[in-house]
C-alpha cells in the first residue's frame, strides 16, 4: 500500500484474517505506534509517509528509536574532542565547573536522510577510553558506554522546545535556514541514578515526530 492510502476497515480485515476485530484493532494501533499507519478519528486509517521518523522518548537512544520503526540509523561524527566544562554542562554531569568532558558532535541520519543535529557530553574522567581517536559514525554512544564501561541508561530526563534553525544547524541538516525544528535537551542515568551523559540536539521538523504514550497504574499513579 502507498502513502496515503485507506487501510481496509476492522470489519474487513478481520473478515479476510479470519481474526476478531480486538485483534485487528490491536494490531492497527501497534502499527500507528510504531509509525506506519495514521489514524484520523471519524475519517479513517491510512498509510503514514517513510519519510517522517517517528521518535519515541521511551525508546532511550537515537539508534533504538530507528531500528523499532524500521529505519536505518547512522551518523555523521563531526568530531569528538576534549573540553572544559562549563557551569551548565557540570551542573548536569554532578562535576565541577572546568572539569574535562568529552563533547561529541554528530548529524544523526535515517536511511542516510540528515534527521537531527546532536552535541553529547560525558565525563572524561568517568570514561576516559572515550577519546578523540573514537569513531562513532556509524556506533551508537549508549551502546558503547555498555559495552567497555558497563554502564547502561535506565532513564532520562527530556525537554523540547519548538525552535528555528540558524544558519550553521540549517546547513548540516541540509535544509534551509529558520525552518521549524525542534529542540531537546536530555540528561541520561544510570540505574543508581549517577548521570552519565548531558547532550541537546535540534530535529528537523519536516521530517520527525514525537509520539508520546502515557498510562496510568494502578494505583492512580
Amino acid at each position: 500500500m502507498q502513502p496515503g492510502e485507506l487501510v481496509p476497515s476492522e470489519f474487513e480485515l478481520a473478515d479476510y484474517y479470519g481474526v476478531s476485530r480486538l485483534t485487528i484493532r490491536h494490531a492497527l494501533e501497534n502499527l500507528a505506534h510504531q509509525g506506519w499507519l495514521n489514524r484520523r478519528h471519524g475519517v479513517g486509517t491510512f498509510v503514514a509517509s517513510p519519510s517522517v521518523a517517528r521518535i519515541t522518548p521511551s525508546k532511550l537512544s537515537f539508534t533504538e528509536q530507528m531500528r523499532a520503526i524500521g529505519r536505518v540509523p547512522s551518523s555523521w561524527q563531526i568530531h569528538i574532542q576534549i573540553v572544559p566544562a562549563n557551569s551548565e554542562i557540570a551542573n548536569h554531569l554532578e562535576l565541577q565547573e572546568g572539569d574535562l568532558v568529552v563533547e561529541i558532535v554528530r548529524v544523526r541520519l535515517a536511511d542516510n536522510e540528515p534527521i537531527l543535529l546532536e552535541t553529547a557530553y560525558v565525563s572524561q574522567k568517568r570514561f576516559p577510553d572515550l577519546t578523540p581517536d573514537v569513531d562513532l559514525s556509524n556506533a551508537s554512544l549508549y551502546e558503547y558506554l555498555s559495552t567497555h564501561y558497563q554502564k547502561n541508561v535506565t532513564t532520562m530526563d527530556q525537554t523540547l522546545v519548538p525552535v528555528l534553525l540558524t544558519e550553521s544547524e540549517a546547513r548540516y541538516l541540509e535544509i534551509e535556514a529558520k525552518t521549524p525544528a525542534v529542540h531537546s535537551e536530555v540528561v541520561a542515568y544510570a540505574a543508581n541514578g549517577e548521570p552519565i551523559e548531558y547532550s541537546w540536539s535540534v530535529t528537523r521538523g519536516d521530517k520527525c515526530k514525537f509520539y508520546f504514550r502515557f498510562q496510568r497504574g494502578e494505583n492512580g499513579g
